[in-house]
């Protein structure tokens, strides 16, 4: 009776550990939920919304024009072993120890070689002028100086909502290696539940 018990509760044991284990591994390398937290993409995206990250694209593929991505702001992202841990402390930590890395949802305007130039409240890749109809405000150069050259390895990056909106301008290009992944769903209210764009 007691065996038998025994074996029951190590087999419970075994399937929560390994769930564990390959939820997170999905969580950190596949697929993610995240949390809008600024006004910074309005009116594509507003806060609190929540939003399905395709982490391992990625892994395989760069970032293209136009494309949402959620990236580390001050530092790269780790590997499976690495990021793995983050999420395990956070899921069975008795202190709610949380993943503190500040986090960045912006658009991708520029890939490595691309030319930026932002006049006359426009953006400008490559000599041409982007057409952005999902734009909130006015495009203005800040701390930047224009134009500018993406290197490899880098992007430069925007928010839709360029007049509040903290991003490339301020910071410059960002590492590609800075990118956990593209946002690809909206999981938010009926009316704006849907594949972004």
């Amino acid at each position: 009776m007691g065996n038998r018990v025994l074996r029951e509760f190590r087999s419970i044991a075994i399937t929560i550990t390994g769930s564990i284990i390959l939820l997170s591994l999905i969580n950190t390398k596949v697929f993610a939920m995240a949390k809008v937290q600024q006004k910074s993409m309005e009116n594509t995206l507003y806060s609190d919304e929540k939003l399905l990250v395709d982490k391992i694209s990625y892994n395989f593929t760069d970032p293209k024009r136009g494309y949402i991505i959620i990236f580390l702001k001050d530092e790269e992202k780790g590997n499976i072993l690495e990021e793995s841990y983050t999420y395990l402390k956070e899921v069975i930590s008795l202190n709610n120890i949380t993943d503190s890395r500040i986090r960045y949802v912006k658009r991708v305007i520029g890939i490595p070689g691309d030319e930026i130039n932002i006049e006359y409240g426009n953006v400008y890749v490559n000599g041409e002028m982007l057409y952005e109809d999902y734009i909130k405000g006015e495009t203005y150069s800040r701390d930047i100086k224009f134009p500018l050259i993406v290197r490899e390895n880098e992007l430069f990056v925007l928010g839709d909502n360029r007049e509040v909106s903290k991003d490339s301008r301020d910071f410059g290009t960002i590492k590609i290696e800075q990118v956990e992944g593209r946002a690809i769903f909206r999981v938010s209210s009926l009316e704006r539940f849907g594949v972004l764009k």
